[in-house]
């Protein structure tokens, strides 16, 4: 009979450390950031095929909803790292600590530009080059997340 988790089947509770390794939360905030990246590539897939509008904001929400994940593991890998390195050896504390800022970045940018884009359909055109301005610095951010990405799989190619 299937238990509900965090039960077992004799009823007790599930060994769970309350806190995350700092390695689970590097390694969850890997898998995060490669997903964002892939759906933002996935953005532009639909976009360059015009498949609708329908797709688009389908394919948007997902995008949305995978930054808002990032941003908890960002959270989370900063909780979990403050004063430690919990034995991570240096350069995947640096990968880890690099991985971390850029998708701080990217989560910001991302946020960022639905704030100006939102703002577009109240204002005029003039807002425009300002909107470029913010989609080229997102543009920016995503290439600077997926270095980063590509820099910690080198080290934990397991993780992902």
């Amino acid at each position: 009979m299937p238990t509900s988790k965090g039960t077992s089947a004799k009823g007790g509770s599930l060994a769970v450390k309350e806190q995350a390794s700092l390695q689970c939360a590097a390694d969850n905030l890997l898998r995060s950031a490669s997903e964002c990246c892939r759906q933002q590539a996935r953005i532009g897939r639909v976009l360059d095929l015009e498949c609708g509008e329908e797709e688009l904001e389908a394919v948007i929400e997902v995008s949305v909803l995978c930054v808002r994940i990032l941003a908890e593991s960002c959270e989370r890998y900063a909780a979990v790292g403050s004063g430690s390195r919990d034995g991570l050896d240096e350069a995947t504390w640096h990968a880890a600590n690099t991985l971390w800022h850029a998708s701080r970045e990217y989560s910001r940018r991302h946020h960022s530009c639905n704030v100006k884009s939102a703002q577009m359909s109240r204002h005029s055109a003039a807002h425009l080059g300002e909107l470029a301005v913010e989609y080229e610095l997102k543009a920016s951010a995503v290439l600077a997340l997926r270095y980063a990405v590509e820099q910690y799989q080198k080290l934990r190619p397991d993780a992902h």
